[in-house]
C-alpha cells in the first residue's frame, strides 16, 4: 500500500477501537490495535525508504495481489513491501533506530496475540493494558516520524 493508503487505515482503526469496550470487545479491540500499530510500521518503513510504498496489498510474505490486465487482482511475486506482521517478512536493510523500536512495541502486541485470540489464554486488563501501551508508543514514534522538519511526509 501507500502511505496515504495507512494514514487512512490507521484513522479508521483508532476510531473502531475508541467505540469498543476493551475488554467486553477484547477480540476486535486488539485486532484493531495490531492492524493500527502494523499500518503504522508499514507507513514509516516506506517513509524511511527500506520498503516499496504501491498499491498491491499482501497476501503473505513475498506475494501480493496486484491489478491484472483486466483490472481484477492477482496474486505476483514482488520486492518487501507491507510487512503482514513484524518479521513476516523480515526486513534485511538497516532500519532507522525510530522504526526498529516501533518494530519492538509492535512484537508486544504480536506475543499476545495467538495465546489471547486463540484461547489459550484468556485476556486480562494487564494484557490489555500492555498492548494499549505498546500501541501508544507506535503511534507516537510514528508521529514525530512523519513531523520531523526536514522529514516530514506530505500527501
Amino acid at each position: 500500500m501507500n502511505i496515504a493508503s495507512h494514514l487512512d487505515k490507521i484513522d479508521r482503526f483508532e476510531k473502531l477501537r475508541a467505540r469498543l469496550d476493551t475488554m467486553g470487545d477484547f477480540e476486535l479491540w486488539f485486532w484493531a490495535a495490531m492492524n493500527a500499530g502494523t499500518n503504522a510500521v508499514n507507513a514509516a518503513l516506506h517513509h524511511a525508504g527500506a520498503t516499496v510504498a504501491d498499491d498491491v496489498f499482501p497476501t503473505q510474505p513475498g506475494v501480493y495481489l496486484v491489478p491484472g490486465k483486466d483490472g481484477a487482482l492477482e496474486p505476483a511475486f514482488r520486492a518487501p513491501g507491507d510487512v503482514l506482521h513484524v518479521g513476516r517478512p523480515k526486513i534485511e536493510s538497516k532500519l532507522p533506530t525510530d522504526v526498529t523500536e516501533m518494530m519492538l512495541a509492535m512484537e508486544v502486541i504480536e506475543h499476545h496475540r495467538d495465546p489471547c485470540i486463540r484461547g489459550e489464554r484468556d485476556a486480562t486488563p494487564e494484557i490489555a493494558a500492555e498492548c494499549a501501551q505498546a500501541l501508544a508508543k507506535v503511534l507516537a514514534l510514528f508521529s514525530q516520524r512523519m513531523s520531523t522538519p526536514g522529514k516530514a511526509w506530505k500527501p
